[in-house]
């Protein structure tokens, strides 16, 4: 298990990098501009439809399913196998084909905000990219015939095949100025990962043979499972099309501005509360309910006393986080204003982003999932509301702000049904107060690139030192981290 561990967070964490990479150079060759927009519009509109048909009937469908029935029933196990990936074709058929023919009422349904010229782009970006949905679903379900096999090399390889892919067709773009290369990069990888995705698994074995035992009772055992959990990826996929709707309605720009922004916080939630999310989930899996309250407790002051500075930082420091990372070639000043308003949003909220992530985990180690379920549900239902409601009055900031508000909810659902609501608020209660005279203390600060930056980081982190050596419980808390 730990190798497995090491290989899915190493695998992460060179997606990641290669993800920075990718979002720097597409910054520096296109900003904000018509090539950047295009490219989050076909993202959006080749992922939501798979996601929603997809996403649970793999994780919460096929996957426990099939590990079950590998050790009881493989004859019933190699049918799961052969019916789903049957339909999966015949379903990436029909999405390719529609999305090939109907790509342009797609776009305006997506966003119906772009100028035409953004449009009629985003549009022949999507038919690219809508080439790779059947290579995308075909891997995906391999991947997790693999994980069923306790295998994982397939998943922990996935993140960076997709950036390279996408970083090479970047570079094409550019040297053939040719932007809609850029969508080639997502099938192409996506071509190359399911070949060699098919190769591995038959392989190792893996693949079994064609076998028609129990598919009627199958299919009904599968039902059963999916049916809980339905409502969730209709909400999910709303609100990431509501997204992207409202982002379009407020500007070409800030269509692609937001997926800037977004990557910035969600690199944060990655390094800071994913690393925690999986040792919790081990920590906790099996334990008496009382022991594992005690234990979460114990873990929420010191989370909330890292991130908390982080979410000051980008709050009060977007516009230098936003410089540092992406302000080079053509991404102009317009590009770092509409970038860093999105970013302040999401920084307001990261700490509750963070928490949320935690929490969730630890409900499903509780094998609370359908609880876990409806606590993404209620914040996505406020995320969705925040984002209708707000835009026109406040402007980009709103779709950080919504997905802020979002994280409040879940992280207050979950809190409350794992019986640690008191400790959660008792401690954003105590950090609220330091967290504004960090940022007051910002002020000062210079206003641009790294020394603002550093000074932004400087401040808050002084800050928040101070209230460590003046309050007991912070420093208690402190000193159990660095132990």
């Amino acid at each position: 298990m730990r190798a497995a561990v090491q290989r899915l967070v190493l695998g992460g964490l060179a997606g990641k990098l290669l993800g920075m990479l990718r979002e720097v150079l597409l910054a520096a060759a296109y900003g904000t501009g018509i090539p950047a927009t295009a490219t989050r519009v076909a993202q959006t509109g080749t992922l939501v439809p798979v996601d929603f048909f997809t996403a649970d009937v793999l994780t919460a469908g096929f996957l426990p399913l099939h590990k079950e029935l590998l050790s009881t029933d493989p004859a019933r196990a190699a049918t799961l196998f052969h019916g789903l990936r049957t339909a999966l074709w015949v379903l990436s058929g029909i999405l390719t084909v529609g999305l090939l023919v109907f790509a342009r009422p797609a776009v305006d349904l997506l966003a119906p905000g772009l100028d035409a010229g953004a449009a009629s782009a985003s549009a022949e970006f999507l038919r690219v990219m809508a080439v790779g949905i059947p290579s995308y679903l075909q891997f995906s379900l391999l991947s997790y015939l693999e994980i069923s096999h306790d295998g994982f090399r397939l998943s922990s390889a996935r993140a960076t095949a997709q950036n390279l892919g996408m970083l090479a067709s970047l570079g094409l773009a550019w040297l053939l100025h040719r932007p809609v290369v850029l969508a080639g990069g997502f099938a192409a990888a996506y071509l190359v990962l399911h070949a060699w995705g098919y190769a591995s698994v038959r392989r190792r074995g893996f693949l079994p043979p064609v076998s028609g035992v129990g598919g009627r009772e199958l299919r009904g055992r599968l039902w059963r499972r999916l049916r809980p959990l339905l409502l969730l990826p209709l909400v999910l996929q709303g609100s990431v099309v509501t997204e992207r709707i409202v982002a379009s309605l407020l500007g070409d720009q800030v269509v692609a501005a937001v997926d800037y922004a977004r990557f910035v916080a969600s690199t944060g939630v990655n390094l800071l509360a994913v690393p925690l999310g999986l040792a919790g989930l081990a920590a906790l899996s099996g334990l008496d309910t009382a022991v594992a309250r005690e234990r979460l407790a114990g873990i929420l002051p010191g989370l909330l006393l890292v991130v908390a500075p982080v979410s000051v930082v980008l709050a009060v420091g977007s516009s230098q986080v936003v410089e540092v990372l992406y302000a080079r070639g053509a991404f102009d000043a317009g590009a770092v204003a509409t970038s860093a308003s999105v970013l302040t949003g999401f920084g307001l909220g990261f700490w509750a982003q963070s928490c949320a992530y935690v929490l969730v985990k630890a409900l499903n180690a509780a094998n609370e999932n359908t609880v876990a379920a409806g606590s993404l549900l209620a914040g996505l239902v406020v995320t969705l509301a925040v984002n209708v409601s707000l835009h026109a009055l406040l402007g980009p900031v709103t779709l950080g702000l919504a997905a802020s508000a979002g994280a409040v909810v879940t992280a207050a659902v979950a809190a409350h049904v794992l019986g640690v609501s008191r400790t959660l608020w008792r401690w954003v209660g105590a950090c609220v107060p330091v967290a504004l005279v960090a940022w007051g203390a910002c002020a000062w600060a210079p206003a641009r690139g790294w020394p603002g930056l550093v000074a932004v980081g400087g401040c808050v982190l002084a800050v928040f030192a101070v209230a460590v050596l003046v309050l007991a419980p912070w420093r208690r808390v402190v000193l159990a981290l660095v132990r």
